[in-house]
């Protein structure tokens, strides 16, 4: 055990450009004081006190957990939803002469399921259709593998770093100058599983001859069993960003060829050798979702309540009667709350990774957190991977701008803190792994809570929230914009910052 493996995971910034501000703030606290003295200048002192203290007011208050300069775009989106009448959305009904092909709530607009044959680049067999997600916004593409491997909390130590540095090197080929690859996302959902598969097996095996003891053996065994039983489910989704895509990359393009499917011929690439990878890390890995497990995994996500109608039918019923089909993927009914987002029976609640542990962690250190149970919720990781010339760029940023707010602070007479201290620990560290060979990414957690009324998510929010700070994670609310934050974790060409087209 001594020699276990620990990973260290770089703090966030907070050294800021001056005093532990941003640049808007410091501009804030600049322009009142500039203001403040002019008005002291011309009208008096206590007009001009007055503005000075409303502009670094403006610069240092909080609402909430956010500062002002993060909360007022948020604030003046959720108003102009409010004015325009767009928090409740209703889809239309097909046999009223709806249009279903183009009925999605506000978060989900600009977007669209293409169904392609992945035959031609080796994915799949001949007729083979997968499911492939296009943002037209953003001019992104994305396509999703489902992922199981072995329990990992039941491993040793020594496999649990084996495997997590397979991951780690699945991952390192999307790191290039000019890849087309703009994120990684894997998504682990899991819900309450319920025991009526099992007691429908009982029913099925004991109608002829039931044995009285035994059932009610096995009755109580799926009793005390009940509070475990959950279902889990992680997906993969890998997006691309069609600018960076050139037509003689796709394969056989030519010039002229179709943008579209050039840039799907990139990620069906991208997905394969994906997949190969993924399979040498010890992974089983699906092939990229078909329209109804893309579908299916859509449905379950924004509304768990439909797992029972789903499972109630069959592959082929399902997909023949279209219950699974792209055009059945949506909700019918979505409602935006400051401190929430509902889609048909389901309250969902977004929460922000806003800080992850500062101390040494184990390779199952989210252990806890991955078996929670208690509620339904989606663990989301996004990793963007960084060109090596913009990584060793930044950094060059980032040690200057540390060591000149290190500097200043000595120079006025301010304490040099830890947080400087270690945040100059981590750049070094950086540029270190960078010439060592290693590439980077950015990174960013959501945690998403699902429940059946606002009561029940409060509840769980509480118990999620508890249970990520015994593993090191501090979780905030994306008030405001939990329509969005829940639609990134979704299998779509969606991220936390849309991507231009750059």
């Amino acid at each position: 055990m001594s020699n276990a493996r620990t990973y260290r995971l770089s703090p966030p910034d907070r050294t800021g450009w001056m005093f532990g501000l941003g640049l808007i703030q410091l501009m804030i606290c600049t322009a009142g004081v500039f203001c403040g003295v002019m008005v002291m200048s011309m009208v008096g002192t206590v007009p001009g006190l007055l503005v000075i203290v409303f502009g670094l007011g403006a610069g240092f208050a909080k609402i909430g957990d956010m500062t002002i300069v993060d909360a007022v775009p948020h604030v003046l989106r959720f108003t102009k939803t409010t004015v325009t009448g767009g928090i409740a959305w209703y889809s239309v009904v097909p046999l009223l002469d709806g249009d279903p092909d183009s009925d999605a709530p506000p978060a989900l607009t600009d977007h669209e399921v293409l169904i392609v044959d992945a035959a031609h680049v080796g994915l799949a067999a001949a007729g083979v259709k997968v499911a492939i997600s296009r943002d037209n916004k953003t001019n992104s593409y994305s396509a999703t593998l489902r992922v199981a491997g072995r329990q990992f909390a039941l491993v040793d130590r020594g496999e649990q770093d084996h495997l997590v540095g397979q991951w780690g090197t699945a991952l390192q080929s999307f790191i290039a100058e000019r890849s087309p690859v703009v994120s990684i996302r894997w998504s682990e959902w899991a819900a309450p599983s319920g025991l009526d598969e099992h007691r429908r097996w009982v029913a099925e095996q004991m109608s002829a001859d039931p044995l009285v003891d035994v059932k009610q053996a096995y009755e109580q065994l799926l009793v005390e069993a009940g509070s475990q039983a959950t279902r889990h489910e992680t997906l993969v989704t890998v997006t691309i960003n069609a600018g960076k895509v050139s037509s003689r990359k796709a394969g056989r393009g030519k010039a002229g060829e179709d943008p579209v499917r050039a840039a799907v011929d990139v990620l069906l690439t991208e997905m394969r050798l994906f997949t190969q990878r993924l399979e040498g890390a010890d992974l089983t890995v699906s092939l990229p979702l078909s329209p109804a497990e893309w579908s299916r995994a859509m449905r379950l996500r924004l509304d768990p309540s439909s797992r029972a109608a789903l499972d109630g039918r069959t592959r082929s019923l399902g997909e023949a009667a279209g219950a699974c089909a792209p055009d059945n993927a949506a909700p019918l009914a979505a409602k935006s709350n400051w401190t929430s987002w509902q889609t048909d029976g389901a309250w969902h609640r977004a929460l922000y990774v806003s800080d992850w542990p500062r101390l040494d962690v184990p390779a199952a250190w989210m252990q806890d957190l991955m078996l929670y149970n208690g509620a339904v919720r989606t663990v989301s990781v996004f990793f963007e991977p960084i060109p090596r010339s913009k990584s060793q760029r930044q950094i060059t940023r980032d040690a200057a701008k540390i060591s000149g707010d290190a500097e200043h602070r000595a120079e006025k007479g301010f304490r040099v803190g830890a947080h400087h201290r270690r945040a100059a620990r981590a750049v070094e560290e950086r540029e270190e792994e960078l010439v060592a060979g290693y590439g980077e990414f950015s990174y960013a957690g959501v945690v998403t809570v699902t429940a059946g009324s606002e009561a029940e998510l409060d509840d769980a929010t509480d118990e999620v929230t508890q249970v990520a700070a015994s593993v090191g994670l501090e979780l905030r609310p994306l008030h405001g914009r939990h329509d969005k934050a829940v639609c990134a974790t979704l299998p779509i060409a969606r991220g936390l910052v849309p991507k231009d087209h750059m």
